[in-house]
């Protein structure tokens, strides 16, 4: 008989995650307070050294409750470690260990869990199977392995506990997250937990993420430059995974990649236009873009290919969003705040007294962020920083009662892909690439043969 995963932790179990995470949280967050006072208010010399240690302290004592904790937790985490283009580089530089490092769990663990759901003993299903995993993430760890025949495969082994571990984690953020939105009153960070709370369930069910996976590998059928792992769908389960093995180059290992030759702003590019086929024309991308799940395969004189890894958080566009967002993208692209402020009303934006003014005025400010992605991967930290501080005020002069949720998981998406051209240092001209797809007039890919 197959064991049943945990559905719920133990009232101490549950206790314990919530004060781990408000006491690691709060101690960062009366931190930076401190931080800022005293650079405000006395101005010492060794500021920036000071920022400096204190970032790295911080980042290190997340980290330690990440790993602690796992679950929910710790993918969060894994997103703020690809933050290159937003976070100090010392929270970079740890939380980024957390993409594909996770300590893994034992081998006998991982057998169990294969064993029972695909019924039968592992060597009848494989011929070598190897305990130590290539990587360990939030959810789940992945083995390489080689199926009867020899084919070799990447096998995704979800952890026995996590389905508890997510439900409480979105209580824990719940009340987190309404604290900071009363302390600090330009910050409404719920839409991003009723978004996790819809979605990140969802990555728990592999068959799920297998189609996902076999959906978005089908809309680059016509490019070599851009490839998705083959599903075995015959040991394939709600917890356990099995795919084409693909070896490749971790998008963020920039040393690797120049050692191989590997044009950077290729793969930038290809990055980018994939995400341009998913989001403004097919309606469905991979919502999940952090450095472990993009691999590069150099190719020698043709352009490197594009490896995208675990789906399971996969969003689907319904076509009026879509539309809206192809529009807003039109009207960023050619600098029109007024179609850019129609556009969010067509998505689904509020504001107070039902006015577009200041939607406009926000789109001012983005349209100067834009401007910066023309001949750029990336916006330069110091400019987000300014308009993360203008687009709260503007924002308070006639508050936006309603943001629609399909824009968190866009937001992250974009972040992800900024911090991503940061650590390239690719230089790509956005404008050009992007526009094509937003007006419906997309070319014929640079990777086709």
């Amino acid at each position: 008989m197959r064991p049943t995963p945990r559905t719920r932790l133990s009232v101490g179990e549950r206790i314990y995650r919530a004060r781990r995470v408000g006491t690691t949280f709060g101690r960062v967050y009366l931190g930076i307070k401190t931080h800022q006072f005293i650079e405000r208010r006395l101005g010492p010399r060794d500021m920036k050294r000071r920022w400096s240690r204190f970032n790295r302290q911080s980042a290190e004592s997340i980290y330690d409750t990440a790993i602690e904790l796992r679950g929910l937790i710790l993918k969060g985490c894994q997103f703020l470690g690809s933050r290159a283009d937003v976070l100090p580089p010392e929270y970079v530089g740890v939380l980024s260990k957390l993409q594909d490092r996770v300590p893994p769990r034992s081998f006998p663990v991982v057998r169990g869990i294969v064993e029972s759901e695909l019924d039968c003993p592992l060597d009848a299903v494989f011929d070598s199977f190897a305990e130590a995993p290539i990587a360990s993430a939030s959810l789940a760890q992945v083995h390489e392995a080689r199926l009867k025949g020899g084919e070799r495969v990447a096998v995704k082994v979800q952890y026995p506990e996590i389905a508890a571990l997510v439900h409480s984690d979105l209580a824990n953020l719940k009340a987190l997250f309404r604290a900071v939105g009363w302390i600090e009153r330009d910050f409404d960070l719920m839409p991003l937990v009723h978004e996790l709370g819809t979605y990140v369930p969802r990555e728990l069910d592999f068959v799920s993420e297998a189609h996902n996976a076999e959906t978005v590998g089908g809309f680059f059928a016509d490019r070599d430059d851009v490839v998705v792992p083959r599903i075995h769908w015959e040991h394939t389960t709600r917890r356990v995974l099995v795919m084409e093995f693909m070896d490749g180059i971790k998008i963020s290992d920039t040393d690797a990649l120049r050692e191989a030759g590997v044009d950077t702003d290729q793969v930038m590019r290809t990055l980018v236009e994939a995400y341009c086929e998913q989001i403004l024309v097919r309606g469905l991308f991979h919502a999940d873009p952090h450095p472990g799940n993009l691999l590069v395969q150099p190719r020698g004189d043709a352009p490197p290919r594009l490896v995208f890894v675990d789906f399971g958080l996969t969003k689907d566009l319904p076509p009026e969003f879509r539309q809206g967002i192809v529009s807003f993208a039109a009207a960023l692209l050619t600098g029109k705040p007024e179609a850019m402020a129609r556009a969010l009303v067509d998505l689904g934006f509020e504001t107070r007294d039902g006015t577009t003014q200041s939607l406009q005025e926000m789109a001012r400010v983005v349209i100067d962020v834009g401007n910066r992605l023309r001949n750029q991967g990336y916006v330069d930290p110091g400019l987000v920083r300014r308009a993360g501080e203008e687009l709260p005020r503007l924002a308070r002069e006639n508050p936006i009662v309603r943001i629609p949720t399909h824009v968190v998981l866009l937001g992250r998406v974009v972040g992800l892909l900024s911090g991503l051209g940061r650590t390239l240092d690719a230089r790509l001209d956005m404008v050009n690439t992007i526009l094509p797809y937003a007006l419906g007039r997309r070319a014929a890919p640079a990777g086709k043969e």
